[in-house]
């Protein structure tokens, strides 16, 4: 029995939530992006389907649509072994079909014990990595005279778009050269870096690097604990900075296009 739902209540959310996290306690969870951040911080899916019921579902998927023309299907499996996942999945290819959705992609979290299962009728195949990589502050502090720039000024102020948040230039005679966005993490012991873009007359100066030393710099000077941050492998040239600068993998989350056979 195949049952969907468009929206779920927030009593809803909470009795999933739970039944997802005794699922993973058992190795029960296949794939899950849906359970990323706190509880009541779940991104909200466009559509939801249940193997079973809405009450006692053997499975569940959903699908989150970030734009028009794409999806990407999340799932976890309560029941392990019960042959729920190739049901969930084609309901789901074909919901993204009906609404004329190009490219699907499934999110792969180590977390959760995700492994690409072998369905029927379903094919998967890797697009790109989205790694989630950290480093001590104190670390990036000591490596602030090694990529230092001369003659600049690093300013802050509170981001008037995201609230909470706070953007960080970096000045050369007055001309922004790169800026970022720091949000506090930790009660501001830690961070996390966002938006981090160099303005085009100052690419391949070092800038990027010199921000994000000297951000470290300031937060190791009042005790701060790590800064952490999001790439995508598609992104090249900030994968490469992050590492030269000796940010580490602390999760990597693995995109597959999945299609009906």
């Amino acid at each position: 029995m195949l049952t969907m739902a468009k929206r779920l209540s927030r009593w809803e959310k909470r009795r999933l939530y739970r039944k997802i996290e005794e699922g993973k306690s058992r190795g029960g969870v296949s794939a899950s992006l849906f359970l990323e951040g706190e509880m009541n911080a779940l991104p909200e899916a466009d559509c939801f389907f249940f193997c079973g019921t809405r009450l006692n579902p053997k499975g569940m998927l959903s699908v989150f649509f970030p734009n028009e023309k794409q999806a990407e299907i999340t799932v976890a499996e309560f029941v392990p072994g019960a042959g729920v996942m190739s049901v969930l999945f084609r309901a789901a290819l074909r919901e993204c079909h009906r609404v004329f959705v190009e490219d699907v992609y499934t999110v792969a979290d180590p977390a959760f014990g995700f492994s690409i299962p072998n369905l029927c009728g379903v094919s998967f195949s890797y697009a790109w990595s989205e790694y989630m990589l950290r480093k001590d502050v104190a670390a990036l502090a000591d490596a602030a005279a090694a990529y230092a720039v001369s003659d600049v000024e690093l300013r802050k102020e509170p981001d008037r778009v995201m609230a909470g948040t706070v953007r960080y230039c970096l000045l050369k005679q007055g001309q922004k050269t790169a800026e970022c966005r720091i949000l506090p993490l930790d009660g501001g012991k830690g961070c996390y870096l966002f938006d981090l873009k160099t303005e085009e007359p100052f690419l391949r100066q070092g800038m990027a690097a010199g921000l994000i030393t000297e951000i470290g710099k300031e937060y190791a000077g009042r005790g701060g604990t790590s800064m952490r941050l999001q790439v995508s492998s598609e992104n090249k040239p900030a994968f490469s900075l992050y590492r030269k600068l000796g940010f580490e993998t602390s999760e990597e989350r693995m995109y597959y296009k999945t299609e009906e056979n």
